[in-house]
């Protein structure tokens, strides 16, 4: 594969990464209550919808702001544990409705780390000309001893795989919480 077909590819990489950034970011904000309306819904019924892999289990009801600015009369929440008739404590942030929890906490660090795993590996693709692919130990070296090479080609890597490491932690401590 030519160079240029490489660097493109960590471009996109490394774009597709700032984007999810830019998501995790915005959700981050929401879901520490920086951002977003915060207030209360009250449940009024649930449903669960399977797609063959897996299922959502998604509840509705009326939202009431806690300033009093906002109500909407019927709107969705994903959540396992919500009953009709609960109360349960969210942020709207114009897009979707938040469960105050650590759970939607650690979820959305984990976007935000998988996000800085995805650029990093995407800028250094991108430097390097070098990809490394599965099951070709010697391109994985090859791309290893080109990213030592750069000045902060080592730290880069190492911060790459721990982030993906936090994101991978961080999305099983959202199924737990």
């Amino acid at each position: 594969m030519s160079r240029i077909v490489i660097r493109a590819g960590g471009l996109g990489i490394l774009l597709f990464g700032l984007f999810i950034g830019g998501y995790g970011m915005v959700t981050l904000a929401s879901a520490v209550g920086l951002s977003g309306t915060g207030g209360t819904l009250t449940v009024s019924g649930c449903r669960t919808d399977a797609d063959g892999r897996h299922e959502t289990r998604r509840c509705w009801g009326e939202f009431s702001a806690e300033d009093g600015s906002d109500g909407d009369p019927q709107h969705e929440l994903v959540s396992d544990e919500a009953q009709p008739g609960d109360q349960i404590e969210v942020r709207d942030n114009g897009t979707i409705y938040m469960e105050r929890s650590a759970g939607s906490v650690t979820g959305t660090v984990a976007i935000d780390a998988l996000a800085v795993s995805l650029s990093l590996i995407g800028t250094l693709i991108l430097i390097t000309g070098r990809y490394p692919p599965p099951n070709e130990p010697a391109e994985i070296r090859r791309f290893t001893a080109a990213v030592h090479d750069l000045p902060f080609g080592r730290a880069a890597l190492r911060t790459c795989l721990g982030a993906f490491a936090a994101a991978l932690i961080g999305f099983g401590l959202d199924e737990l919480l």
